[in-house]
């Protein structure tokens, strides 16, 4: 499927580009972006690139999408979450999820630290 998004490739290095999602895993949920906010803490991490405490320090090979206060509806909802979600749900996102694991550990966020996830995209 593909997708519109606001990528970050470093400080000052923002693209609109189409690109194609992968499909999702079982782990995963697709979802279409409905509404999203733009703060002073998206313009900072525009601003600083790879130094913002919630970017990763490879962003310039591995591009994320900003836009980290986001509502919609999901559209796949993949076998690990089926039993709590479904196609059609609405949701909104909380952009401080703490989870150790991900690209800059605890400090890891939607709209910050991921390539396919983030409020200013199609999906």
């Amino acid at each position: 499927m593909k997708t519109r998004a606001v990528r970050l490739y470093g400080k000052k290095d923002l693209r609109l580009e189409e690109f194609e999602l992968p499909a999702i895993k079982n782990d995963e949920i697709l979802a279409k972006v409905v509404s999203d906010s733009l703060c002073m803490s998206s313009y900072k991490a525009s601003s600083q690139g790879g130094e913002h405490k919630r970017i990763p320090d490879n962003v310039a090979e591995n591009p994320i999408i900003i836009g980290h206060e986001f509502a919609g509806e999901l559209l796949e909802v993949g076998s690990k979450w089926a039993h709590k979600f479904k196609a059609g749900d609405k949701f909104s996102i909380q952009p401080a999820l703490y989870y150790e694991n991900g690209p800059v550990g605890v400090l890891s966020a939607p709209g910050y630290s991921y390539p396919y996830i983030g409020g200013d995209a199609t999906y």
